[in-house]
């Protein structure tokens, strides 16, 4: 079993005195925490707070690459939506590519 038990009677937990109409669990009662970092509810944003997030490009661009999936995204309701975590890794591994065009001068003039 985990660490994420609790043994108080239910009582207890609801803060009901004994012989109340409240029931008393006989077993512990599983409790898991909603709050981990893999777990937390990250907001959506829409399309001109993700256009802001990447330095201000147009909305129209951002909804393009969304729409021929080379951006991470999400339409819902006729709507763009992206998370601001997706929109960072995803920049990172833009500027990180072998084939970004900064890269690929940088190659050149090494070569020459």
């Amino acid at each position: 079993m985990g660490d994420s038990l609790i043994t108080k009677p239910l009582d207890v937990a609801t803060g009901r005195e004994r012989g109340s109409s409240a029931e008393v669990l006989a077993g512990p009662t599983r409790v898991t925490a909603a709050n981990n970092l893999g777990d937390a509810f990250e907001p959506l944003l829409d399309s001109e707070a993700a256009a802001k997030l990447l330095g201000n490009i147009h909305v129209k661009t951002i909804q393009r690459y969304a729409r021929q999936r080379s951006l991470p995204g999400y339409r819902i309701g006729g709507h763009w939506f992206f998370r601001a975590s997706e929109l960072d890794s995803w920049l990172r591994s833009q500027l990180n590519s072998s084939c970004h065009p900064c890269r690929l001068r940088q190659e050149k003039t090494d070569a020459s």
